[in-house]
């Protein structure tokens, strides 16, 4: 009967190592770079808990000028007799979720320059732009909505950089 063979790489496996002091910890952790996609998954979480209120206040505030369940005509009678009201109404209701998503965007960024060690503003920016493009691509893509990019990635700087000073 031959001998039983086993495989080198489970006989011969190191045993796992402990840093020994804080020095090797700042090595073994992970490069800047990784927060970006961890900043925009707290964007888009953030955002996720937020929207329902922003949408109930949405609809709260389109039903002040529009009759829950109103037609087309009704909307369009409305309308016609109340412009400015109604346009107002429906550009503030149109903005309050967009207000949401950047705020949701500063608060992932702040964590990315808070937490992240080595991080600096730049990585915050490209976790709002990636946040904006993902809600971009989940929703329907609308082009409209790239125009908000820059805007997210002025947001996700700024926001980073206070927590960059905070971290400091």
């Amino acid at each position: 009967m031959s001998t039983r063979r086993h495989l080198p790489i489970l006989r011969d496996a190191a045993p796992a190592t402990v840093p020994a002091s804080p020095s090797d910890e700042a090595a073994s952790e992970p490069p800047p770079w990784h927060w970006i996609p961890l900043g925009t998954t707290v964007s888009l979480v953030g955002f996720g808990l937020l929207a329902q209120g922003a949408a109930a206040l949405s609809v709260r505030l389109l039903g002040r000028v529009y009759p829950m369940g109103a037609t087309a005509a009704q909307v369009a009678h409305i309308r016609a007799a109340h412009p400015a009201a109604a346009r107002s109404v429906e550009l503030t209701a149109a903005l309050i979720p967009l207000f949401t998503l950047l705020l949701s965007v500063a608060v992932g960024s702040y964590v990315v320059g808070r937490r992240g060690n080595g991080t600096n503003a730049r990585h915050g920016m490209l976790s709002g732009g990636l946040t904006v493009l993902i809600f971009w691509a989940v929703t329907g893509r609308l082009w409209s909505l790239l125009a908000l990019v820059p805007v997210a990635m002025a947001v996700g700087y700024y926001g980073a950089r206070w927590g960059v000073a905070r971290r400091a």
